[in-house]
């Protein structure tokens, strides 16, 4: 429905195998203008050492931003972002003293390092970390003991005094098993502000007593009136992130497509028609993110300080 009339589509199905000589014969034989793709990094790893000396702009969905370059641009939303963003917004709403609960492994890490880059900036800002592995979460003995001891909980005290803002992260299963915990330690999620990753938009997350009140961030797409549309009517299906992000790759290649332009040329001012990506150098690209608040019976509504906080970060 939206792509020029003389634009052809080749698709290579990289879930099903990766061979690079195919790949590479794909490519010499079509001679693509723009490659939307692979999903995920190990796949970009892969194709990129054979795209690269062409230069053609790849428009890929992981969300590890290492693998971001000139002429590489990603839609997913990296742990890096979510995190920059979450924490500002607390900082921006004057809380000082972090916790931060995480699992033991390199996601772990990354949360840490993020939070540390943007916390550690002010002497006023305080912050320490748990970092759990799998033995210790599933030892429930040795669990309770660690978090009584990082939460400083004390019996006399109804109230928790050591953190305003503690940051959860980690799989659905992670959080779900650390929220009731904080809670039964004096941890009131509507006192003390839990911060999450965008994993907290799932139901069961959502729907969590003890994160009620809570905060986290999405990108969040104010236009998609028209592409919900499009999808009930065709495949009968309610939009989720990497379908909208999919079809935003697509408009905002069908453009390129119409200019004369090198890929760096163009996406260095481009701005995806959908959600609103800002293409920027060096394969970054600025996206409008919102701080969202768990209400009552997993409703959600926007922290209106922090709307569009990725905006506000930037300028």
């Amino acid at each position: 429905q939206t792509a020029p009339k003389n634009s052809q589509i080749i698709y290579y199905d990289t879930g099903k195998e990766i061979d690079l000589e195919k790949i590479k014969h794909l490519i010499n034989t079509v001679n693509p203008k723009i490659i939307i793709g692979p999903f995920t990094r190990e796949t970009l790893l892969k194709i990129k050492i054979v795209v690269k000396e062409k230069q053609i702009p790849i428009i890929t969905f992981t969300n590890d931003i290492a693998m971001l370059e000139n002429n590489i641009w990603s839609l997913g939303f990296s742990p890096e972002e979510q995190i920059e963003s979450v924490i500002s917004c607390a900082i921006k709403n004057r809380f000082k003293r972090f916790g931060l609960i995480v699992p033991s492994n390199l996601y772990g890490k990354i949360i840490i390092q993020s939070s540390s880059n943007i916390i550690k900036t002010n002497k006023i800002h305080y912050m320490e970390n748990l970092l759990l592995t799998n033995k210790e979460v599933n030892n429930k003995t040795n669990l309770f003991a660690k978090l009584k001891t990082f939460l400083k909980f004390s019996k006399d005290e109804k109230t928790h005094t050591k953190f305003d803002a503690i940051l959860l992260a980690g799989s659905k299963d992670f959080i779900l098993e650390m929220a009731p915990l904080l809670a039964f330690f004096n941890v009131d999620s509507k006192s003390v502000k839990i911060l999450g990753t965008d994993i907290f938009n799932h139901k069961d997350i959502r729907n969590e007593p003890s994160l009620e009140k809570s905060w986290f961030p999405i990108i969040y797409s104010k236009n998609d009136n028209k592409f919900k549309e499009v999808l009930r009517d065709t495949w009968n299906i309610k939009p989720n992130y990497f379908s909208k992000i999919g079809f935003d790759a697509g408009l905002i290649a069908f453009d390129f497509l119409k200019f004369e332009m090198k890929g760096i040329d163009y996406f260095q001012n481009a701005t995806s028609p959908l959600v609103g990506f800002a293409f920027k150098n060096n394969g970054q690209v600025e996206k409008p993110i919102d701080i969202m608040q768990i209400d009552n019976l997993g409703k959600l509504s926007i922290v209106q300080v922090c709307e569009n906080i990725n905006h506000s970060l930037k300028n």
